[in-house]
């Protein structure tokens, strides 16, 4: 009889234990971040990989430390120096010189009205052409990277440029092609080149298409 009593208590208690246990599946949900947004995968992807590399500058190209210190001391007029985006360079043609970005100091964050430049002992000696590919309001530098993107022993530059849209902010971005005597650069290239984001993803454009900005 024991027994035959204490089977429905039992039955009872499982079941109201079972009936009283949350359900965690949209607590779950809503707490794990979704992977596309948040979470990066651990380890890249191949494809991947090379990109990474191509998005560094090349050690050959850039200066000390010091040198790149002293850089900030550029005579830039009115302007002032974009530390991030100033560097200390040495190869042809301009060795032992630097590598300067400017901007209006009434725009901070972000530093629109921004110019590009070679500074030499703090003197400007080269104005790069078709800065932001015309565009002359708004724009600043976002990023800068100097390589040797057709192997011709000459270290190219990129520069990632953002400008402020009506509506949202805009790439201008711009590849100058070092000749050995000059830097040129193609605006219709560079259009093409604009749709990318990042300095990686702009120098694998330009090595995939290098008749558009090498002729």
């Amino acid at each position: 009889m024991r027994y035959i009593f204490l089977t429905p208590i039992l039955a009872s208690l499982l079941l109201a234990g079972c009936g009283s246990l949350p359900d965690r599946t949209d607590e779950r949900s809503s707490a794990t971040p979704s992977r596309t947004e948040t979470v990066p995968p651990k380890t890249p992807m191949p494809a991947e990989t090379p990109s990474e590399a191509d998005g560094r500058s090349a050690e050959s190209a850039l200066g000390s430390a010091e040198a790149r210190r002293a850089c900030y001391e550029a005579d830039t007029g009115d302007n002032v120096v974009l530390r991030s985006q100033t560097f200390a360079i040495d190869f042809e043609p301009f060795p032992d010189s630097c590598f300067v970005t400017s901007h209006n100091p009434e725009f901070d964050d972000p530093p629109m009205e921004s110019e590009i430049g070679i500074y030499k002992d703090g003197s400007r000696v080269y104005d790069f052409p078709s800065q932001f590919n015309g565009a002359t309001f708004g724009c600043w530098v976002d990023a800068v990277a100097f390589q040797d993107l057709n192997d011709d022993a000459n270290m190219d530059i990129i520069v990632i440029g953002k400008c402020s849209g009506k509506s949202a902010t805009y790439n201008e971005n711009m590849v100058y092609v070092n000749t050995g005597r000059e830097f040129t650069t193609d605006t219709e290239a560079n259009l093409k080149a604009s749709d990318h984001e990042t300095i990686a993803a702009v120098s694998r454009f330009v090595r995939q298409y290098k008749h558009l900005f090498f002729k």
